[in-house]
């Protein structure tokens, strides 16, 4: 299946017909089903004296499977299919990358009950993982380094986007409605009308809404994609799925997820090189490990803001009792990051990103809308007297 590069780069998106073939489309909608009658019957089993008969599945407005939890023997298939060239193949044609490997698998499910109107958003937190001009600067110069998809096994036009906004800040005309009222159609927004088997993949960083959710059947899947051997850290580089479900996959299959862990691990290795050479000090392995995970000229404050955030991750997985997943990812990635160090190494490690995590802040928390939360954090402005170089300084002199 051909993709438009040039108008996901200029759009932010591209809707692509036909994305489950005809023969396959039954077949996926009967794994699917399997997957969410066992998760409907968990969620009743475990549901609290107060919860309804059916259990936090019963109650979402919007439930979601996660493949590598729900799936068995019959169900594997679904997972398979986001290996298929329409799916993995787009992306990798969209990605200029040595390998492109899922960040999820999950299915947008229907609820039991009408629900109404999400609020419109981008999928970033308020300067999380990095500024909002930042992230658009590396995409920029890179391309995206992160796609998700929705692809519908009924149809759905639920999804609405705003095109081109992932190459801008919001406009004040948009940060007004979204402060007034973030649930309404945005100007220029538009609905993705999607037939069954058809799919839109689009990027991360685009305004988007879930504008109904209602009891209308829905089964739209919902995969992401990150890339490795790329030109930068990408903006979204942890993952949620965790081994576990291998042994329900073809040999093919069992194989290609068990290479893409070692990747994973291995780029989890080469950040804790990094934030050891910042630990002791060591400015010449800083920049020769940073220019191995960032090896464009282009845009490395982005990615080391993006480490400053998980430094701050290991900082409260040694000091808290949260569970990890809450802090980042799959939650068993960060505790084997978190295995490369000390409590008090992980305590110095912070301790120098402290200059620039004061640079990256606002004088207050404030609400910023399309971000769906408070935060202290500047959401769109990277630090603008703060380089690479800068940082290094930094920990130098408190060293």
């Amino acid at each position: 299946m051909q993709v438009d590069r040039q108008q996901f780069k200029d759009e932010g998106y591209n809707i692509l017909r036909g994305i489950v073939p005809k023969a396959e489309l039954e077949p996926l909608r009967r794994s699917i089903e399997h997957m969410v009658n066992r998760r409907k019957e968990i969620s009743a089993q475990q549901r609290f004296p107060s919860d309804p008969q059916g259990g936090d599945w019963e109650s979402s407005a919007q439930p979601r499977l996660q493949f590598d939890k729900d799936c068995d023997e019959k169900s594997a298939s679904a997972i398979e299919f986001l290996l298929h060239e329409n799916t993995l193949g787009v992306s990798q044609q969209l990605m200029a990358a040595e390998h492109v490997v899922p960040h999820q698998f999950a299915c947008i499910c229907s609820g039991s009950r009408d629900a109404g109107p999400m609020h419109w958003h981008r999928d970033v937190g308020p300067g999380e993982p990095a500024p909002l001009r930042g992230m658009i600067s590396n995409m920029e110069h890179h391309g995206p380094s992160y796609l998700q998809w929705n692809i519908a096994l009924y149809d759905d036009s639920v999804f609405w986007i705003v095109p081109r906004s992932h190459r801008r800040i919001n406009t004040e005309v948009e940060r007004n409605q979204l402060a007034e009222n973030p649930s309404v159609p945005l100007p220029d927004g538009m609905p993705v009308e999607l037939n069954a088997g058809d799919g839109v993949v689009y990027t991360h960083l685009l305004l988007h809404w879930g504008s109904y959710y209602s009891s209308k059947m829905r089964r739209t899947l919902h995969p992401g994609y990150r890339p490795f051997g790329f030109a930068a850290l990408p903006n979204v580089h942890w993952r949620h799925w965790e081994p576990g479900f291998y042994h329900h996959l073809s040999s093919p299959a069992r194989e290609q997820f068990e290479a893409w862990d070692t990747l994973f691990f291995e780029e989890f290795d080469r950040i804790a090189a990094i934030f050891h050479s910042i630990i002791s000090g060591d400015k010449y392995r800083f920049r020769a490990e940073l220019e191995a995970l960032h090896p464009s000229p282009d845009e490395r404050m982005v990615s080391v803001i993006m480490l400053s955030k998980l430094a701050n991750k290991l900082y409260q997985l040694k000091r808290t009792t949260a569970n990890p997943a809450t802090l980042w990812g799959n939650g068993r990635d960060l505790i084997y990051l978190g295995n490369h160090f000390t409590p008090e190494q992980t305590a110095e490690l912070w301790r120098q990103f402290q200059s620039l995590d004061e640079k990256l802040k606002l004088p207050e928390e404030t609400r910023q809308p399309g971000f769906q939360r408070m935060s202290v954090y500047n959401p769109n402005d990277m630090p603008t007297d703060f380089s690479v170089e800068d940082f290094i300084t930094s920990w130098e002199t408190d060293s």
